[in-house]
C-alpha cells in the first residue's frame, strides 16, 4: 500500500459512537451532585480533549464554583458510573471493525490513540473482543499532553516504528486534526463525530484540512483499494 505503514485511529466518534454512554454517565454524576443534568447535544459538544477538559466544561455549564475538591468529587463519579456502565452504551460505527481487519490484513500496522483514560479504554477493547487488532495502545494518561498536543501520535508512531510520512491520522475532531499535523502525519478526517459541536467538515476546510471522509469505513476502504488516501 505505497508508503502507508501505519493507521492511528482516535476512539471516540471515529470507530464508536460513545455519546449515549458519555451522556449517560454525565447524567448520573451530575444528578447524584444535586444539579441539573444538561441536555445530551450540551454534553455532545463538551467532548473532545479528555475526562479533565469534560469536567472543567461541565462545571462552567453547570455554573458550578470550581474547587478542586467538587472538581475531584464530579471526576470521580463519572469514572465510577462509566466503569458500572462497562461500555455496554456504546456502539460501533457500521462495519468499521471489518474494515480495519480488512487493512490490516494489507500488512499495515495499527494504534488506537484516545484521550479517554487507558482504564476505560483497555476495559472497553477487551470486552468488545477487539484489542488484538491494536498494535499499539495510546491513551489520554499516557503522555504529559492530550490531542491536540502531538505527544500521543509521536508515542504511538514510536512504538510501531514507523516515521510521520509512513503514518496516517484518523479522527472526528479538531484535536485529532491539529495532533496530526503537529506531529507530522496525514490526517483524515470523518464526520461520525462530536468535534465539540462543530461541523468536522466546516471547521477542516478553514484550518486547511482536505481530507474528509463520512466515516473510517470509508478511510479504510479507500486505502485498501487505492492504496492512498
Amino acid at each position: 500500500m505505497q508508503n502507508v505503514k501505519a493507521v492511528l485511529f482516535d476512539l471516540d466518534g471515529t470507530l464508536v459512537d460513545s455519546l449515549p454512554e458519555i451522556y449517560q454517565g454525565v447524567s448520573k454524576a451530575v444528578s447524584s451532585m444535586g444539579y441539573k443534568v444538561p441536555s445530551e447535544a450540551a454534553v455532545g459538544a463538551m467532548i473532545g480533549r479528555g475526562m479533565g477538559v469534560l469536567v472543567d466544561r461541565l462545571c462552567n455549564h453547570l455554573e458550578i464554583d470550581v474547587t478542586s475538591e467538587t472538581r475531584q468529587t464530579l471526576f470521580s463519579r463519572l469514572l465510577d458510573a462509566w466503569e458500572e456502565a462497562g461500555g455496554r452504551y456504546v456502539t460501533f460505527y457500521p462495519g468499521v471493525v471489518d474494515a480495519i481487519v480488512a487493512l490490516r490484513a494489507q500488512g499495515v500496522k495499527t494504534a488506537l490513540v484516545t484521550n479517554k483514560l487507558r482504564s476505560l479504554t483497555v476495559e472497553f477493547i477487551e470486552s468488545r473482543g477487539i484489542a488484538h487488532l491494536f498494535d499499539a495502545v495510546v491513551a489520554g494518561d499516557d503522555c504529559p499532553k492530550n490531542k491536540p498536543a502531538p505527544d500521543m501520535l509521536l508515542r504511538a508512531m514510536d512504538i510501531l516504528k514507523v516515521d510521520a510520512s509512513q503514518a496516517i491520522m484518523v479522527g472526528d475532531s479538531r484535536n485529532d486534526a491539529l495532533a496530526g499535523r503537529a506531529a507530522g502525519v496525514t490526517v483524515a478526517l470523518v464526520e461520525t463525530g462530536y468535534n465539540e459541536g462543530v461541523s468536522i467538515a466546516d471547521w477542516a476546510r478553514e484550518a486547511g484540512f482536505s481530507k474528509i471522509y463520512p466515516s473510517a469505513r470509508k478511510v479504510c476502504e479507500k486505502m485498501i483499494t487505492t492504496g492512498q488516501l
